[in-house]
């Protein structure tokens, strides 16, 4: 478990004055506790605790190591999970602490999580993270989630025209590996199979969020589509420029 005394004293504090409290020591405790019974880092198990009492902390949570930062996110559905949060509450909140009774965390709170829990792209989630947790009119994060997908295929291929959808798609990827300018995979297989996926997209979700009010998608459908695209970037991330 990592010491105390490398814990942010800023963020700290935050919570000392989220909880009315004056002394730190307490809630150094409580932070080793979490990370104790939880199996984590002190630095993930300070930012649960944040995030759980809904202080911001994305600029912290960015200067923590790769790893911390995985088990940031590998908590999180103890956030966005009311049920499992408060079983899990119940293991380190109660003892030794100046209040008695787990946390209870807005419907907001939880749905932060959730997204970060699913959009790891950083393009992503700034610009659908706010749409997300809007009470309506959840097309606004499907198109531009396929808008960051279109120009994160335009930078790997390093393409300065203005195709859009289906034809980027095909400018950039060919399922004949000889005449592909991005290569997914030496499998020709797989390298189909991801093309067609990606046209998919296009078809299915860019188009119409781009052309048409589509009023019918609920929150968890556009959260669901966004984490799925959070995928195909990190493959294209992967892909190498042959063209």
């Amino acid at each position: 478990m990592s010491r105390t005394r490398v814990l942010d004293k800023s963020l700290l504090y935050k919570i000392c004055r989220k909880l009315g409290k004056k002394d730190i020591v307490k809630i150094n405790v409580m932070v080793s506790k979490k990370a104790s019974n939880l199996g984590i880092s002190s630095e993930a198990a300070l930012i649960l605790l944040a995030k759980e009492l809904g202080i911001g902390v994305s600029a912290y949570q960015r200067k923590l190591a790769p790893y911390k930062q995985a088990e940031v996110r590998d908590m999180l559905p103890i956030i966005f999970s009311k049920k499992s949060y408060k079983k899990t509450a119940k293991k380190y909140i109660n003892k030794n602490l100046p209040y008695r009774q787990p946390i209870e965390l807005s419907h907001k709170a939880r749905l932060k999580a959730a997204i970060e829990y699913l959009i790891h792209d950083p393009e992503l989630e700034a610009r659908c993270n706010d749409l997300l947790l809007r009470p309506s009119r959840f097309d606004r994060a499907i198109n531009q989630a396929t808008q960051v997908l279109e120009d994160r295929i335009r930078q790997k291929a390093s393409f300065q025209g203005r195709l859009v959808g289906i034809a980027l798609v095909n400018y950039a990827f060919n399922n004949d590996l000889t005449k592909t300018i991005l290569k997914i995979s030496d499998n020709p297989d797989e390298q189909n199979g991801f093309v067609n996926i990606l046209r998919g997209v296009m078809l299915a979700f860019r188009n119409p969020t781009h052309h048409y009010v589509k009023n019918t998608l609920t929150r968890e459908e556009a959260m669901q589509i966004c984490g799925f695209i959070d995928v195909l970037l990190k493959v294209i991330g992967r892909a190498i420029k042959i063209g």
